[in-house]
């Protein structure tokens, strides 16, 4: 049986049912301009061409900055780069400031790259579609580094960081 939504807190707490993962977006415009954030709404869209999205509220402060980036790069948080995902996330600071003390090297076109993450993709900036409060940004893939770490990646749930538990493999034995 389904209620009737009463406010956005119940609404989030609902949606906060499902474990999402965690990962960490930087991108950088023409005129050197830098955003490093903290995201869980990401999801491939396509293989052919290859292409990702990931929602953002259009009054974050780093709005701007996607909105006029150059190149994307969405990192997947391993179970230990939890301190990545609070830094990235810490609101008043400038994605200069958020990179700052975080291990970076610069990849395509300058985008910071978070070389300690199991999986990046980089690309440029697709279309971006306004729905409510947030954008949907998609990004056309064109760079991936794969380092996998044969652990669960960094999730989110209940309103907390957490680690999924994953079956050991069957051996057959």
């Amino acid at each position: 049986m389904t209620e009737p939504l009463l406010d956005s807190t119940r609404f989030r707490r609902v949606c906060g049912q499902f474990p999402t993962g965690v990962t960490a977006v930087t991108a950088t415009t023409a005129d050197g301009r830098v955003a490093a954030l903290t995201v869980n709404s990401f999801t491939s869209v396509s293989l052919e061409p290859a292409k990702v999205l990931f929602c953002l509220a259009d009054s974050s402060s780093s709005f701007p900055v996607l909105i006029e980036a150059e190149r994307i790069a969405i990192h997947i948080l391993s179970r230990d780069q939890e301190d990545v995902a609070r830094r990235f996330a810490t609101s008043g600071l400038s994605g200069a400031e958020r990179l700052e003390g975080v291990g970076w090297t610069p990849g395509p076109d300058g985008v910071p790259l978070l070389p300690g993450t199991p999986a990046i993709l980089a690309g440029r900036p697709g279309e971006i579609i306004t729905s409510g409060d947030h954008a949907i940004i998609l990004v056309a893939v064109d760079h991936v580094h794969l380092k996998p770490t044969g652990a669960p990646a960094l999730s989110f749930y209940q309103g907390r960081f957490t680690t999924p538990v994953v079956a050991a493999p069957d051996t057959g034995a």
